[in-house]
C-alpha cells in the first residue's frame, strides 16, 4: 500500500465516522415481513450484513436490499457499518464458533461441576454397596 492509498483510506474512514448514518437510517420507513425476517436471520447467522450480500443471498434487486438494510439499521437488528462497509449483527447467533444457547449451558462454575460429580460418585457407591442384612455368597 502506497502513501496515497493509505491517506485516501484514512480520510475516507474519518469522513465515514462523522456521517450521521443512524439519522439517515431513521428516515427510512421500517420494512417488516418474511423477507425482512430472512435478512435478519442471515445477518445474525453470519454476523455481518451489507446491501450487496443481502441482494446475493435473497436473490433480490440492489434497491430492495438497500431498503432492507436501512430498515435493519433503523430497527437495531444490525449495528452501523464499520470502515469496510460491513455491518455487524446486534445479536449474533454464533459467538466464538459456538451457539449462544450451548455456551450458556456450558458456563457452569467449577464448584457446581465438582459438587455434581461428588453426588454422582456417592450415588454410585451407595448402589454398589452390599446390603448389611443379606447373607454373602461363600464358595465352599
Amino acid at each position: 500500500m502506497d502513501r496515497r492509498t493509505f491517506n485516501t483510506s484514512l480520510l475516507g474512514g474519518a469522513v465515514a465516522a462523522t456521517m450521521p448514518l443512524p439519522a439517515i437510517a431513521a428516515k427510512a420507513k421500517p420494512v417488516t415481513g418474511p423477507l425482512y425476517a430472512w435478512a435478519v436471520a442471515i445477518a445474525r447467522a453470519q454476523n455481518r450484513a451489507s446491501p450487496s450480500m443481502l441482494a446475493n443471498q435473497l436473490r433480490i434487486s440492489q434497491a430492495a436490499a438497500s431498503e432492507l438494510y436501512a430498515s435493519m439499521l433503523a430497527n437495531g437488528a444490525i449495528r452501523a457499518p464499520a470502515f469496510g462497509g460491513m455491518a455487524r449483527a446486534a445479536e449474533p447467533l454464533f459467538r466464538g464458533g459456538q451457539l449462544r444457547v450451548v455456551d450458556a449451558q456450558i458456563s457452569k462454575s467449577a464448584s457446581v461441576k465438582l459438587e455434581d460429580m461428588k453426588r454422582a460418585f456417592d450415588k454410585a457407591t451407595e448402589e454398589d454397596a452390599p446390603d448389611e442384612g443379606a447373607p454373602e455368597d461363600q464358595a465352599t
